[in-house]
Formats: C-alpha cells, structure tokens, sequence
C-alpha cells in the first residue's frame, strides 16, 4: 500500500504544475487549450488513491466523543457499525461509478477539445473505490474480533 500515497501525491503535484504553469503562461498572454480539462483528470487518481490510502491507514473521519465514553464493548459495537454503514455507503457509491463506468466506455467517451480517452480513469476511480470497500470490510471484521480496526504496526504515513 506504499504506492498508494505516493501515486495520489504525484498526481497532486502534477496537477499544481500544470496550474502554475498556465498561470504564468495566460500572464503573457499564451493559453493551452485543454488545460481544464487535464487538471479535472489530475484529481481522479489524487482521489482514487487519496480515499483508499486513508482507510487503510484509518484516517478517515470518526467522532470519538460519543464513541469514547461507551463501555469497550460499546466501542466495538458502535465502531463495527459506523464502519458497516459506511462500507454500504461506498459500496452504493461503487456501484454507481460501475453503472456509470460501463455507460461512458460503450460511449467511447473522450475529452473536449484534447479527446483523451476517460474511460480508464473511471475504471480506476472504481477500482479505488472498491478497494476501499474490501478495506472496510476487513476493518469491521477486525473490530468484531476484538482487534483494533487499523493495525498501527503495518502502517507507515511518514
């Protein structure tokens, strides 16, 4: 899962390059078409990556002050439940990009003015969204066991 971060922070800096980079350019008077266009496709592997990285470190948002003053058996209770509804949550919302992956790639859909083909990056938004998913899955399983949701010895975020 090493990569996962990486990815999403390369494609973050690509994408503010490309912003300063026509910054300075449109200043001067020069414009590139299609840069809108690569800047939207930049933040679908930030995204990606970004979202599944997150729950696999379990840095997604929780709210602890309820959660802190049940009994440990509450905790786990309560946490294996939020986790459940929020694997069902973006299972829905996988199921959706599916839907919406499968549309687009029979429609050939390309880009305006740069026709690069969006399709794949669909398909990796919902690959990442399915990851994520199967990382809840195994979370709330965790907790069910009486594990910790997240391992802290397996994680690395620096």
């Amino acid at each position: 899962m090493k990569q996962y971060p990486v990815i999403g922070v390369l494609a973050i800096l690509s994408l503010m390059l490309l912003t300063v980079i026509t910054v300075i350019f449109r200043a001067v008077g020069i414009a590139f078409p299609g840069t809108y266009v690569i800047a939207e496709l930049l933040l679908i592997p930030a995204v990606s990556f970004s979202l599944a990285y997150a729950g696999y470190a379990g840095a997604h948002t929780r709210v602890e002050l309820l959660i802190e003053r049940l009994a440990p058996r509450g905790k786990r209770l309560a946490e294996a439940a939020v986790t459940a509804l929020g694997t069902v949550f973006w299972g829905f919302v996988a199921w959706a990009g599916i839907r919406e992956a499968l549309r687009r790639t029979a429609q050939n859909e390309t880009t305006p003015i740069i026709n690069v083909p969006v399709p794949p990056l669909r398909w990796l938004f919902v690959a990442a969204l399915c990851l994520f998913c199967a990382i809840l899955v195994v979370q709330v399983v965790r907790v069910i066991r009486g594990q910790p949701a997240v391992d802290p010895d397996r994680i690395e975020l620096g």
